[in-house]
């Protein structure tokens, strides 16, 4: 107070416990909150250098909450699609009992079966919503995504594809058109009766065969008569100078041939009986003649349509393609936010770690610092006490 006279060294000591307890106030201060700058006064430079990352710290968690959240509409979009190609796949199964379909009644059945299908895939893509954001059964749904946190930020947009029955082209069919007319036969006229075929008359007997007679017997060959012996030649008269010669010995007469045996005569050959005459073929029944046939009016034949069963597993195919296409394309993307979220994580633990080196305290160091404070306001109370004890011993003088 100004109007109360202190000795120098009572106001230096008070000065000095005032200094001391302002230091045991700020680090009793930073033990309690674990800060060594808590406003600008305490480090205007290392506040509102912690205050600049902090603020970006915060902007980059809010995009970590949009960036999980987006990734989860798509998880849920893909889920659907998938789920989705599981009926066209049934689609095609259907059209394929279509194809063996013999009855009207039978396509009528399967022609049901899938303009069902076809209804549980629109209730299905209008299903796969996340929050109320739906990227399959609309074509005009857009997500804006900020990987910096910045509020009205665009650093990805992703678009929905519409996936329902008419975003894949495919419609219902009217029951009587896959089984349908394909073909007509032309009316016949009538033909004319066929005359009675007339009785074919019976076959003459044929005379018997006569018996042939026997044959006459062959007499017996006259045998050939014996060679006879021929007349032996005369010897020749003898000469002056020659010898005689003996004459030759009559040839011996050449054995007799032995007659050839008569042959035995052939034995008459019996008449042969004589041969059954063919029985005579009784007559044919007449053939009745044969109503007339009354003209055959023109039908027309049922089966399947083929050319419209073709065009449509054409739009299954071209369906199931683009659903293949859409799954890969909201992956990919899914795939993007995912490692963006992951940076995002990091990049927030570098932001605070760098704001809290600024402005963090050192509780082991303030721990030493109040203990030493604590010290130094006891000795400046006993000094203070002395220096009061030094002007109380001007008092023994009265």
């Amino acid at each position: 107070m100004s109007d109360i006279t202190l000795s120098l060294g009572t106001r230096a000591n008070l000065l000095a416990l005032q200094t001391t307890q302002s230091l045991l106030q700020r680090t009793s201060n930073r033990l309690s909150t674990g800060l060594k700058v808590n406003k600008p006064i305490d480090d205007a430079s290392a506040f509102f250098a912690a205050a600049a990352l902090n603020n970006r710290a915060n902007n980059q968690t809010r995009a970590q909450t949009d960036i999980s959240q987006t990734s989860s509409a798509l998880e849920t979009a893909i889920s659907g699609l998938k789920s989705i190609s599981k009926l066209v796949q049934t689609v095609q199964g259907v059209l394929s009992s279509l194809t063996n379909a013999t009855t009207a009644e039978t396509s009528g059945a399967l022609v049901a079966q899938y303009n069902t299908l076809l209804g549980q895939i629109d209730n299905l893509a209008n299903s796969t919503s996340y929050q109320g954001v739906n990227l399959i059964n609309t074509a005009t749904t857009s997500i804006a995504v900020s990987f910096s946190g910045t509020p009205g930020g665009r650093d990805l947009s992703i678009s929905s594809i519409r996936s329902d029955s008419a975003g894949l082209n495919l419609s219902t069919i009217a029951t009587g058109l896959f089984f349908t007319v394909v073909s007509t036969i032309s009316s016949q006229s009538s033909r004319s009766s066929i005359e009675s075929i007339a009785s074919v008359a019976s076959t003459a007997s044929k005379a018997a065969v006569n018996g042939s007679p026997a044959l006459a017997s062959t007499g017996s060959t006259p045998t050939i008569a014996s060679v006879g012996s021929f007349a032996s030649i005369a010897s020749q008269a003898s000469n002056a100078t020659n010898a005689s010669a003996p004459s030759q010995a009559s040839i011996q007469s050449a054995e007799s041939v032995a007659s050839t045996a008569s042959k035995a005569s052939v034995a008459a050959v019996n008449a042969a009986g004589a041969v059954v005459s063919a029985q005579s073929v009784g007559t044919f029944a007449s053939v009745g003649s044969a109503g007339s046939v009354g003209s055959a009016a023109g039908a027309a034949v049922a089966g399947v349509n083929t050319s419209l069963l073709t065009a449509v597993n054409f739009s299954v195919g071209n369906a199931l393609a683009r659903l293949e296409t859409s799954q890969s394309t909201l992956g990919a993307t899914n795939a993007i936010l995912a490692v963006r979220l992951e940076f995002s994580k990091s990049y927030v633990a570098t932001l605070q770690s760098g704001a809290a080196n600024l402005t963090t305290a050192d509780l082991n160091e303030e721990s030493a610092n109040l203990t030493s404070l604590q010290t130094a306001q006891s000795l400046g109370v006993v000094s203070l006490s002395f220096t009061n004890q030094a002007q109380q011993s001007l008092l023994r003088l009265f």
